[in-house]
């Protein structure tokens, strides 16, 4: 089997969430970060023959990167990455020492809405470097959604402010920036 161009973005996405990727029989990919604070799934074009533990992602990035169009031919000890008559066999890990979700990610229905787009989340990674801020907050004042990177502990520290979106509650959500591990583009 080959990896699309989307799955390698994808693995690449759950490497900097979780170095160990369990991957599941199917088509359904799905990583959490060793603190079980940052999760994700997804469902891939390609279907996974068997499961299995790949204990070092970004080293089985890297061994895929050393051929144009690698080949992956699964068993359940290895997988052969191979280009022509070039074999690399990457062993398995075993799933009891990878830290991986135990059971299907099922989020509640959200309670609030508002669209992100990719320029948004771009700027709240920017201005956190810039501002050297680790919070991003989303703040709902009864009419406007607002991203808010700063120091959320230090009221009168630098921020940046930009509006998201429309409501009719009144919340703030902090989050750490360094949790969002996002692909770039839109989200809702």
């Amino acid at each position: 089997m080959k990896l699309s161009k989307e799955t390698v973005s994808l693995f690449k996405n759950f490497a900097g969430i979780n170095s160990n990727l369990l991957l599941k029989a199917g088509n359904e990919i799905s990583t959490i970060s060793a603190q079980k604070n940052v999760m994700s799934d997804t469902s891939v074009n390609e279907t996974f023959p068997i499961d299995f533990g790949i204990y070092d992602l970004n080293e089985f990035l890297g061994a895929m990167s050393l051929f144009d169009d690698p080949e992956l031919d699964f068993s359940e000890k290895y997988v052969s990455i191979s280009q022509g008559s070039m074999k690399i066999k990457f062993f398995a890990a075993d799933a009891s020492v990878l830290v991986a979700p135990q059971k299907a990610i099922t989020f509640p229905e959200a309670e609030i809405n508002f669209a992100l787009s990719a320029a948004n989340l771009n700027m709240i990674h920017k201005t956190a470097g810039v501002l050297r801020a680790a919070d991003v907050s989303i703040v709902g004042d009864g009419s406007t959604i607002t991203a808010v990177v700063g120091d959320k502990k230090n009221a009168t520290g630098n921020s940046f402010s930009e509006p998201v979106g429309t409501t009719d509650k009144t919340f703030k959500v902090n989050l750490n920036v360094e949790n969002l591990k996002m692909l770039p583009g839109d989200y809702n």
